[in-house]
């Protein structure tokens, strides 16, 4: 039984050499093309890396007057002050503001935002004159609101065109000088998946408010308290409604 075995064993490794020699010489051009390539996307990987980590040895001050520049001129949000500014290079390459101070276009409105990181596009990282972003993103922020300044606030991102996102914005809503409302963790995008859904909580609850159909659709939500609304404001919105 030993020597069946030791046989057998004998005769699958002839089996598997003969093969191996088989796939090496009819397909050693193949092979080669394919380990080729892996080093080839190795150097590419390493390339992106290097290319992407320069502005790690850039004069970030001289950069963040160009960056407010260019939120100003294409968000219409200008930062009056903040604490510091570094460049990210993981795990997608930005520029990140701390402790800032940003002004509503030339509205009252003021925004205090733990973090705002803006997202270059790969070959905007180098390039101020044809500088984009892929998206910017605020972190921790919080505004106070007058009545009076609900609207222009929700207009200001509502029909922002280029990309943003908030996560965790907390909003205190004023009537005078009476407190009206606080809402808290609010998230929201104008772009992706979560396009135009507006999620937090307010009078301690969860709501989820979803805008469809160019702003004439609004579907509320308020989680574990059976209120639900569906508005419809018709194919022509105005500024009252």
């Amino acid at each position: 039984e030993r020597i069946f075995i030791y046989i057998l064993v004998i005769k699958i490794k002839k089996m598997i050499n003969k093969i191996y020699k088989t796939i090496h010489n009819k397909y050693s051009r193949f092979f080669r093309f394919i380990f080729f390539l892996r080093y080839l996307i190795g150097l590419f990987i390493v390339a992106i890396i290097l290319f992407s980590s320069i502005p790690n040895f850039y004069n970030l001050e001289k950069r963040s007057k160009f960056l407010k520049e260019y939120l100003t001129n294409h968000y219409d949000l200008k930062i009056s002050k903040y604490e510091s500014i570094k460049y990210r290079q993981f795990p997608s390459s930005h520029f990140e503001f701390t402790n800032l101070l940003i002004d509503l276009d030339s509205s009252p409105i003021k925004m205090n935002v733990r973090t705002l990181k803006i997202y270059p596009k790969f070959l905007s990282i180098y390039n101020n004159k044809n500088f984009r972003t892929k998206k910017i993103v605020f972190s921790n922020s919080d505004v106070i609101l007058k009545t009076s300044d609900i609207k222009f606030f929700i207009k200001k991102f509502l029909t922002q065109k280029n990309k943003l996102y908030f996560n965790d914005l907390n909003v205190k809503i004023y009537n005078g000088i009476d407190p009206l409302a606080s809402i808290k963790n609010v998230k929201f995008s104008n772009f992706g998946s979560k396009k135009n859904i507006i999620e937090g909580d307010i009078f301690g609850k969860k709501f989820k408010i979803k805008i469809l159909n160019n702003l004439n659709n609004i579907n509320l939500e308020l989680h574990k308290s059976g209120v639900k609304m569906d508005l419809d404001l018709g194919e022509k919105i105005n500024e009252k409604k």
